[in-house]
């Protein structure tokens, strides 16, 4: 049976998720077949595994970093928020239910149930099993609703690595806290504590660790210090930001509305010193940019209404007018076009709504969700790719809805992944007139380098520029590198011969 560690910690944004990621590296580089897992992820931000199921980013990159395949036990259970207190379920990859907090903890016991035979599943094929935590873990309120921490790790009979965020101050308390709010068994599980985002030498904390050591009666398996931007995707929206102010030659603004989904499509701009990249929320803010994006979200209609409501829609209305690009993907494609049409009130009371009309298409939402891995081709109906037919361009699809195209072009031809089925092959997407607006379904369609960096050279030539941008390294080689480079930085700090210890106890 396989072995299991946990990482939780004092807070949200402690470091969890990247330090869970570090260590599924470490321990694949030392041979061992790694599983990351968390019980129950809130998120908008999720991920197609190659069986068609929806599990969150987190988890994703985890198994990206342990080398194997993402798989919907991994994150069996997906919170996706949909309102101030609703959110839709997703239940080991498919729609379950949408659930107010007092409902979805009224069935705890059946996603306890789940959790156990995921986590049975994972230990039965993986040698060790990482867990990530939510939140603290010292939520005394909570605690008989609790499925993602201390019970998690009670199925899973996983030791506990507690993490605190020194940045944000008041790291002595956070962790002699936590730990004392505890049960006397819950304190037994805590094996050991890891000191994160420490700015300076990591040396110089040696007296801060003596103390904590001694208030705790727990080791400190390390001080971790705060590590140079990861271009990894995040779940967290706390994380946008603009990125590369100086010395930019493009702007591309992301229209970053509340239900704003899947915003680490876009990561793969950050990294190019001719971009800046920024999440746009205001009107006033808009600026002059040379591409506009209007990314996935939850809640299509209500997300329409905010750009209405903002002005923002007047704003792209406008900047489509001037010939600057406008580009949508999933639910942005659907605001693009004329109408939203919502018959059965998925979204909402209303039975339709006028979309920003720079499409000649109608959206009718519907219940079946659309979740596939696909390939796709493009049809040279975009500008910048002319006489570059990529026949080899990835994503994946996560929509309710449907769409029509009355009579724009066609912009890809997709091959939709079936599971021990014939592949099949659809038209996706819409082009206007002058292509400078277009939409599409597909999901993480810019980790394509080619693709990428074609619609990036055309703005620049358009902008008077020369093209420049080229492939110093492709996303997956800039991603490795962070992997790497996450556990190197762990190895370095982290007492190994200790956390080994940890895991591998009797």
């Amino acid at each position: 049976m396989a072995k299991s560690i946990m990482i939780q910690g004092t807070a949200s944004d402690a470091g969890k998720s990247i330090l869970t990621a570090a260590l599924c590296r470490v321990l694949a580089q030392a041979d061992y077949k790694v599983a990351p897992f968390k019980s129950q992820n809130m998120s908008l931000n999720s991920y197609i595994t190659k069986a068609g199921k929806e599990i969150a980013i987190a988890q994703a990159v985890q198994a990206e970093a342990a080398l194997v395949d993402p798989e919907v036990n991994m994150s069996p259970i997906l919170m996706k928020p949909n309102a101030d207190n609703m959110s839709q379920i997703i239940l080991q990859g498919k729609i379950y239910k949408n659930m107010q907090a007092a409902d979805y903890f009224a069935e705890k016991e059946k996603f306890i149930n789940v959790i156990k035979k995921a986590i049975a599943d994972l230990k039965s094929r993986y040698d060790i099993l990482v867990l990530e935590g939510g939140g603290n873990p010292a939520e005394v309120n909570l605690r008989d609703k609790d499925f993602v921490n201390m019970k998690a790790a009670e199925i899973a009979k996983a030791p506990v690595i507690l993490v605190a965020d020194i940045d944000k101050g008041g790291v002595f308390a956070s962790i002699v806290g936590t730990l004392d709010l505890l049960t006397e068994a819950e304190r037994r599980r805590v094996k050991g504590i890891i000191v994160n985002k420490f700015r300076g030498d990591p040396a110089n904390f040696e007296s801060g660790v003596e103390l904590i050591e001694k208030h705790t009666q727990k080791k400190v398996l390390g001080v971790i210090p705060f590590l140079k931007d990861l271009d990894l995707p995040s779940e967290d929206s706390i994380k946008q930001q603009s990125y590369n102010q100086k010395n930019f030659k493009l702007d591309i603004a992301v229209i970053a509305y509340p239900k704003m989904s899947n915003f680490t499509d876009f990561d793969y701009f950050k990294n190019k010193e001719e971009v800046r990249l920024r999440y746009l929320k205001k009107a006033a803010d808009f600026g002059n940019p040379d591409l506009i994006i209007l990314p996935g979200s939850k809640t299509t209609i209500n997300d329409l209404k905010f750009l209405y409501e903002s002005k923002l829609a007047a704003k792209i209305i406008e900047a489509a007018a001037q010939g600057k690009m406008i580009i949508g993907i999933c639910g942005g494609y659907q605001m693009l076009g004329q109408k939203i049409k919502d018959p059965n009130h998925y979204e909402g009371k209303e039975n339709e709504i006028e979309g920003l009309s720079l499409l000649k298409t109608t959206t009718i939402l519907e219940k079946k969700k659309i979740r596939r891995q696909v390939k796709a081709e493009t049809l040279n109906e975009l500008k910048f790719l002319q006489d570059k037919k990529f026949k080899n361009l990835s994503g994946y699809e996560i929509h309710q809805g449907r769409t029509l195209n009355e009579s724009e072009e066609a912009v890809f031809k997709l091959k939709r992944k079936k599971l021990n089925k014939t592949d099949k092959i659809i038209n996706d997407g819409a082009v206007n007139k002058a292509a400078n607006v277009w939409g599409t379904y597909i999901h993480n369609i810019f980790i394509n380098d080619n693709f990428r960096n074609a619609l990036l050279n055309y703005l620049l030539e358009k902008k008077g520029y020369q093209a420049s941008i080229v492939n110093l390294k492709t996303a997956a080689q800039i991603r490795e590198d962070n992997y790497n480079y996450l556990a190197e930085e762990f190895k370095k700090y982290i007492d190994l011969k200790a956390l080994y210890k940890i895991i591998f106890a009797d």
